[in-house]
Order: C-alpha cells, then sequence, then structure tokens
C-alpha cells in the first residue's frame, strides 16, 4: 500500500483544539527539553571529562588542544598568529 494523502492527514475536530477563550491550555505534543540536553556533548567535552576522571592514568598519546577560534586571536597581528598558534599546540 502506497501512502497517500488521506492516510498521513489526521483531522481534529474544533473542540480537540484549545483556544484561549475555552479556558483550556494548548495540547502539549512534546515535554520541552532544559537547554542543557538539547544538545549532545562534543568530543572534546566527552574527552575532557574523561581525563579528569582518568587522572595520572589517561593516556599519553591522546592530545587534547584548545579551542583556537577567531576571536582569539582578535587583538594580535596577523603575521604573528601562526606563530602563537603554534605556541598554543601541545608537542
Amino acid at each position: 500500500m502506497h501512502p497517500s494523502l488521506p492516510r498521513l492527514v489526521r483531522v481534529l475536530p474544533r473542540s480537540a483544539i484549545a483556544l484561549p477563550e475555552r479556558g483550556r491550555p494548548p495540547l502539549r505534543l512534546y515535554e520541552e527539553l532544559p537547554k542543557d540536553s538539547r544538545k549532545p556533548p562534543t568530543l572534546l567535552e566527552t574527552l575532557l571529562k574523561e581525563k579528569e576522571v582518568a587522572g595520572p592514568n589517561y593516556p599519553t598519546n591522546i592530545r587534547i588542544e584548545p579551542i583556537s577560534s577567531r576571536k582569539t586571536f582578535a587583538g594580535i597581528k596577523r603575521d604573528l598568529i601562526t606563530p602563537m598558534k603554534a605556541l598554543l599546540r601541545e608537542r
């Protein structure tokens, strides 16, 4: 059977729709999630958490370098940005 418009659309009676003049709150199709849980943690956050938990047992071959964005180097001259990025990298 192929999907068709009548098969996909569900018609609601007017009494099911909450209107302010009827004094009922609108239907909630889903609960709103808090802002913290809307996005999954990034890989960087996960690795930092694992490093914190492991302490000195964390593998030395996994390097976590700080994020360097344009805002980080906003007040620095262009010819100095590349050497500054090299200083931030872990060796």
